[in-house]
């Protein structure tokens, strides 16, 4: 069992690395370093210091026991009985998975996660496996306060966050631990990344527009933001005139941003 998953696991690192976005990345090592010295004081929190959560250590349980790999929490998040797990896993279930090679602590880290990415697929201003020197340059003309989210480069960090700062283009890891969010070095935590960037875009902080990859961006993208905006997420069901159909599509990225 232990042999079979890590061969699902070895096949889906190489999907990841022939995927033609990911092509354009620098190797982990340099992406990491790069990213590293970009990490420096400055921050969307402002004056906010703090100290750099300690990365999860692995228990040296076996990995079975301990941590399952992305394609296993895929399975069970499914419902899937553990048989099926043995099957290989076809070229198209594999390319809606996203592309990190960490493994995940519980089943909960799991589906926030694959809830926050699914989110981010509607969101316009997400950018998949993206090297940071690509998000500098694509930054470095925009207004002050633009912002990205995309892929780490480091293979135990899911995301991300670019912006133009005063001081030009600045990256940010978003650590994720004990279920919560927050920024490298700040210690101000949230139950969704969605919930960060709110925070972060708000009059006190830095970020202002995200630099969505679709410009201009499309009327109903923009009236399903004034809807969440106008009625809230939870209330949708009740907002008359809207057919099922639409309240989905709101609900798909029910956010303000």
């Amino acid at each position: 069992m232990v042999q079979q998953a890590d061969m699902k696991k070895t096949r889906f690192c190489r999907m990841v690395k022939d995927n033609p976005i990911q092509s354009e990345v620098q190797s982990q090592e340099a992406n990491q370093e790069a990213e590293s010295q970009n990490q420096g004081p400055e921050r969307p929190a402002g004056s906010e210091q703090g100290q750099s959560p300690e990365k999860n250590k692995p228990d040296r349980l076996e990995l079975r026991e301990q941590q399952f790999d992305l394609l296993r929490w895929n399975k069970l998040y499914l419902g899937e009985e553990p048989d099926i797990w043995r099957q290989p896993l076809s070229d198209a279930d594999a390319a809606s998975l996203p592309t990190h090679f960490r493994s995940f602590s519980s089943v909960e880290e799991y589906k926030l996660v694959k809830y926050t990415y699914l989110q981010l697929q509607h969101s316009g201003y997400y950018w998949g496996a993206m090297a940071m020197e690509k998000a500098h340059s694509l930054l470095s003309k925009a207004p002050p306060g633009t912002f990205l989210i995309r892929d780490s480069g480091q293979s135990d960090v899911f995301f991300t966050l670019s912006y133009q700062s005063s001081d030009g283009p600045t990256s940010v890891r978003v650590l994720l631990n004990s279920l919560h969010f927050s920024l490298y070095g700040s210690h101000r935590t949230f139950p969704s990344l969605f919930a960060l960037l709110t925070y972060y875009t708000g009059s006190s902080c830095k970020l202002t527009a995200p630099y969505r990859k679709q410009r201009p961006e499309r009327l109903k993208q923009m009236c399903r933001r004034a809807l969440s905006r106008a009625f809230g997420a939870e209330n949708m069901s009740a907002v008359p005139g809207l057919s099922s159909q639409d309240k989905d599509f709101v609900l798909s990225y029910p956010h303000c941003i």
